[in-house]
């Protein structure tokens, strides 16, 4: 019985524990606000903070108040009769500022009769300036700053007239000290103008009804009134747009910016790679004869191709004349073309035999005022090889122009040719030190260009021409000149 007990306690443990093991799996999952680009990327509508605005200028939320009412005066001694029989009639004017939605201050008159202890009539005057303390500024705030009910506590200071006081002796007059307090209701008709309640009291001297000491207070007057208060000037207050939503934003963009800027880098080098793939494929296509066969696969779809403005340069011209001038003596018949004439025609398909000796007599010289020419240096071989650049930089106007260095690099290295290269500017852009600058910076480059693909350094000479207008249009001036000499 006991080990019957004990397996189902353990049993119920187990159950126990599955259950709270999934009741912790289902209360662990939770949903996660997804934020999109297309919220981001959006303006920001302004939303304030919460009691907080801007304090008012000199120009803006000044008030006049206007008010009438009863009063009722407590002196000391009280007299006879309740407070209803001391009632006599009361005028409130005011003028005033909120410095704040919260804070206010005001100067203020009132005046008119209140029945002394004696049930005396008598007329006073009571002037106080008065701190406004508004306790609900910022419920319920229009877009101005303005709530609809105000419930204003004041307190403040001033002095009281007695017109009919008199001393013992039946003359004179008084102006003793007075404190004034209450509390002022407010609602807004419109924004500048509010219906006004107001129950307040006033404590002075004991001798202010011409009864008692003068040394303590003890006279007091309530005075319960309603009426209109007018903002005078410029109505409301600036409220302080809450910065935090801006700054998350702003964060946000940064991220996404940053985001861009990486997958732009990569996708410029994946760009970047596939037109290197591009030019080797379009190498090795034409070293193989390929090229027409394939050309619609190298350009992209649903773009033009442009004809390039620097196609290679075969030395067609170069390999003409050597085979003219090693042929002189060839009389025109196909069945015995020379083989140098031949391969040019593609009627042969072996190693290049176009040589150097084939230009020269058995005596090592030649009778041809052209190559005497060149060999003595006073004529470059071939045409010259032009490579052209965007304004005021080092850049190739186009990138496959390089592959006429492939070829100036080959046949210098095989027949051991001396390269030349010469930089310029174009004079009409950019001042002479500029341009001197610019036409040294691509003849160098150019140059390096040389040196990688394996032209000996003591066999390549720069020049630096400068500015120059031999060419038109003007853009033809900024380019970087080769030639090949012996």
């Amino acid at each position: 019985m006991k080990k019957k007990i004990v397996i189902m306690s353990m049993l119920c443990l187990a159950l126990t524990a599955s259950a709270s093991g999934q009741s912790n799996e289902v209360d662990s999952s939770y949903m996660e606000p997804v934020i999109t680009s297309d919220v981001m990327l959006q303006s920001l509508q302004p939303t304030y903070l919460r009691n907080v605005s801007e304090g008012s200028g000199w120009d803006r939320n000044w008030f006049l108040e206007v008010k009438g009412g009863t009063s009722a005066f407590l002196g000391s001694p009280v007299g006879c009769g309740d407070l209803f029989d001391r009632l006599t009639p009361a005028v409130q004017v005011g003028i005033g500022k909120w410095f704040t939605p919260a804070v206010g201050g005001r100067i203020e008159f009132q005046g008119c009769q209140f029945k002394n202890a004696e049930f005396a009539t008598m007329k006073y005057q009571f002037i106080h300036a008065d701190f406004m303390y508004n306790l609900t500024a910022f419920i319920s705030q229009n877009e101005l700053g303005l709530s609809r009910w105000d419930v204003i506590p004041f307190l403040g200071v001033g002095m009281v007239h007695n017109s009919d006081w008199s001393s013992g002796n039946g003359s004179g007059t008084n102006h003793p000290f007075a404190f004034a307090y209450g509390l002022e209701a407010r609602y807004r008709i419109t924004n500048r103008l509010h219906l006004l309640a107001e129950l307040s009291g006033m404590t002075t001297m004991k001798n202010f009804d011409a009864i008692g000491s003068s040394s303590r207070f003890g006279d007091n007057m309530l005075t319960l009134s309603a009426g209109l208060s007018v903002t005078i000037g410029k109505v409301g207050h600036k409220r302080i747009i809450d910065a935090k939503p801006y700054m998350s934003q702003n964060e946000w963009l940064l991220d996404y910016a940053n985001d861009l800027s990486s997958r732009n880098r990569y996708l410029t080098k994946r760009v970047h790679e596939d037109e290197q793939c591009m030019a080797e494929y379009r190498k090795i296509l034409e070293i193989e004869g390929l090229l027409d066969l394939y050309k619609d696969r190298l350009t992209d779809k649903g773009h033009t191709k442009i004809k390039s403005l620097y196609p290679k340069n075969d030395y067609s011209g170069l390999n003409s004349l050597r085979a003219r001038l090693a042929n002189r003596g060839w009389d025109g018949n196909p069945n015995t073309m020379p083989r140098a004439m031949q391969k040019r025609n593609g009627m042969e398909d072996t190693e290049d035999i176009y040589s150097l000796d084939s230009l020269f007599n058995n005596s090592g010289v030649t009778d041809n005022a052209y190559l005497s020419a060149m060999l003595n240096g006073q004529e470059y071989i071939g045409a010259p090889i032009y490579f052209f650049f965007h304004l005021g930089t080092d850049v190739l106007t186009e990138k496959n122009q390089v592959m006429n260095l492939d070829e100036i690099a080959r046949v210098a290295n095989k027949h051991g040719l001396q390269v030349k290269v010469i930089g310029a500017a174009d004079s009409a852009t950019g001042t002479e030190s500029i341009n001197d600058n610019l036409s040294r910076q691509r003849a160098e480059y150019i140059r390096r260009l040389l040196l990688d693909r394996g032209v000996d350094d003591s066999r390549v000479y720069t020049i630096y021409a400068g500015g120059i207008d031999k060419y038109s249009p003007a853009e033809a001036n900024r380019n970087t000149c080769v030639v090949l000499s012996f």
